[in-house]
């Protein structure tokens, strides 16, 4: 470990600067002095992967725009940057962890109300004019929370050729879109089952 004091001014500054170009100030400084002793930057931390770091150039009224947009989600202005990279490459949403917690809330009490009403219709099955249906009422309405719960998804995964259009009346999956899912899922399957299987360490005898 390395440290050294400086004025808290010139440190606050440095920090601020860091946030914005290495996400942290000991990321930082490690750059400076792997560029300064080899020349090159460093390898990247352990966990962070192993992907190429780029650099992009901003003008000063787009950079405050990135750094606000990065403070609004929480994140940081490299991490808000590669979210919508990846949502331009991949076609895929990246939520922050915030608003994953929320959808997933929004699924869970969508989940606990269509149980809800399913229970009711049952119920109200069982009363009334055994000639009449009195639970179809019910039965639709929670048909319409599972429609709902897969608007949900989609709207998470980004998958609309599995879950349908978000605000589709009826979301429903492209044709195939299920064949090829449950196709990808036995590949998946039987790319596990080929592994090769590690055998336990033999027992040794202290010799």
């Amino acid at each position: 470990m390395v440290g050294g004091y400086v004025d808290a001014a010139l440190a606050a500054r440095f920090e601020a600067w860091a946030r914005q170009t290495d996400g942290s100030a000991s990321a930082a400084l490690r750059r400076l002095m792997a560029e300064a002793l080899e020349g090159q930057p460093p390898p990247p931390p352990r966990g962070s992967g192993t992907g190429r770091q780029i650099g992009v150039r901003f003008k000063d009224p787009e950079r405050a725009a990135l750094l606000e947009a990065a403070k609004a989600r929480g994140t940081s202005p490299a991490a808000w940057l590669r979210s919508l990279a990846l949502v331009h490459l991949a076609r895929r949403p990246q939520w922050t962890p915030v608003e994953v917690e929320a959808l997933r809330a929004v699924f869970h009490e969508l989940r606990a109300i269509g149980h809800s009403v399913e229970r009711a219709a049952r119920r109200l099955d069982g009363a009334g004019d055994p000639a009449g249906t009195p639970g179809d009422a019910a039965r639709v309405a929670a048909e319409q929370v599972r429609v709902a719960m897969r608007r949900v998804v989609a709207v998470m995964t980004g998958n609309f050729e599995y879950w349908g259009l978000p605000d589709a009346e009826r979301p429903t999956a492209a044709p195939g879109a299920v064949e090829r899912a449950e196709a990808e899922v036995r590949a998946a399957e039987a790319r596990r089952k080929n592994r090769p299987r590690r055998r336990p360490p033999r027992a040794t005898d202290g010799r």
